[in-house]
């Protein structure tokens, strides 16, 4: 007797649609007024320009992108152009596009492993991270056996700049900085990491995941954000998310670098066997097609002008919490200069309040060092920064005088559960859950 997904009789297509309602009914939903955890939502017809995008080129494999399929490699010419126009690259750069934000960090850590051996280091190679980078890069590392330094939390940038700096060594091969990283908006120094890395003749990455396809747009309505792409002498490569800020569906990312001989370090090409070439421009084999087609069709749907509309409206309601939340005397952590941003309440537990802010039902995410209440903004919350103030505030009160108490919860980014298979008639049990 089969378990689990198969079963042994079909189920119809009205009885399995009800299934698959119910199943989602379960899960938060993905975008809305309430939901400040990560999602990225621009307005109902941005989501169905990328999701007809998607359908319409789910069975695709992009992976035959210059054969079966030259629509597919066409869309990753243009989608690939545009990214080197918004990041300023210069003549002679190239770039990959990849499954998500993971794999581009992967290889940009590849790239200059790689690299540093094509040009004679040796012994175990290291790079060095600030604080709150991406733990992706931590995997990275592992995979490539190699070392991560990553700072400890400092509180001064200057502090942390310094302690980047006498971590380099001689097996140094890449330095990383983040527009922005994922704990808060705050971009770190790219310029800054730039003459560090330039002055000990070590590689620096960008990840841009989160801030790629914002920022650009926010420089151009006159926001001024920090500088981060290729115009900073000194950057080596830089990866943004498409499926983030780009709109799409997911998973597409991007990995953009200044010379076009990094893309070798990450190819595969394979003839010894008997179905001829196999070619691949990084880790992932098959690819989908709809992820790449919902971010051609999402670029064509808005343009430059529309990129620019939808961002203003982000800032606007995000510039609205932050002075509804100030109005409070919550403190800003940093200077976001992005999308999200982590405020606190003095005189509380701020971990608590994140937890209890999301049992009224305002699903908010929440960092531990320092504590705080993290909000992801997207154009969903438009209109609602008073309603959520007030909430803060009332929840706020109930917690000084003593009326919400217990534990705070520790702030979680994801989980992972084994299912283990356990003697046929037993229950099986998820383990190594963390």
């Amino acid at each position: 007797m089969l378990g689990g997904a198969l079963g042994e009789a079909g189920q119809s297509l009205p009885e399995l649609e009800e299934t698959l309602k119910k199943a989602k009914a379960r899960n938060l939903a993905w975008y809305g007024p309430r939901m400040f955890r990560p999602s990225y939502f621009a307005g109902t017809d941005v989501l169905d320009v990328a999701t007809k995008a998607f359908n319409l080129f789910a069975s695709e494999n992009w992976l035959y992108g210059r054969t079966s399929y030259p629509a597919l490699g066409e869309f990753e010419d243009d989608v690939l152009d545009t990214l080197y126009d918004l990041f300023h690259a210069p003549a002679g750069a190239a770039g990959i596009l990849t499954s998500g934000g993971t794999e581009s960090l992967i290889e940009a850590v590849h790239i200059a492993r790689d690299k540093a051996r094509a040009e004679g280091k040796s012994g175990r190679l290291n790079i060095v991270i600030p604080n709150t980078a991406h733990p992706a890069l931590d995997k990275a590392t592992h995979l490539l056996d190699m070392d991560v330094r990553r700072a400890p939390p400092q509180e001064t940038q200057e502090a942390e700049l310094d302690w980047l700096m006498r971590a380099l060594d001689e097996n140094t091969v890449l330095l990383v900085g983040s527009a922005p990283p994922y704990p808060f908006g705050e971009v770190d120094p790219i310029d800054r990491l730039a003459k560090l890395a330039k002055a000990h003749s070590v590689r620096l990455h960008v990840d841009a995941c989160l801030g790629g396809m914002i920022l650009p747009f926010a420089e151009m309505l006159g926001r001024q954000p920090p500088l981060f792409d290729f115009r900073i002498d000194g950057v080596s490569s830089l990866s943004v998310d498409l499926h983030k800020f780009g709109y799409s569906a997911k998973g597409i990312s991007a990995l953009i670098f200044r010379e076009a001989d990094d893309a070798t370090f990450t190819r595969t090409v394979f003839t010894d066997w008997p179905s001829g070439m196999y070619g691949t421009p990084s880790i992932s084999g098959t690819r989908p097609g709809g992820a790449l087609a919902s971010a051609w069709a999402v670029m064509r749907y808005l343009g430059r002008d529309g990129f620019m509309e939808r961002t203003r409206k982000i800032y606007e309601i995000r510039d609205e919490f932050i002075e509804r939340l100030r109005a409070l005397d919550a403190s800003i952590i940093g200077r976001p200069d992005c999308y999200h941003f982590n405020f606190a309440l003095a005189g509380l537990d701020n971990l608590l309040l994140a937890a209890e802010l999301s049992k009224e039902g305002w699903i908010v995410s929440s960092t531990e060092k320092p504590a705080a209440v993290q909000l992801m903004i997207t154009a969903a919350h438009e209109g609602v920064a008073q309603s959520f103030a007030n909430i803060v505030g009332n929840i706020a009160m109930d917690i000084r005088k003593g009326k919400r108490t217990g534990g705070s919860e520790s702030s979680v980014y994801s989980k992972v559960v084994v299912r283990q298979r356990l003697a046929r008639g037993s229950e099986a049990r998820r383990t190594a859950g963390t």
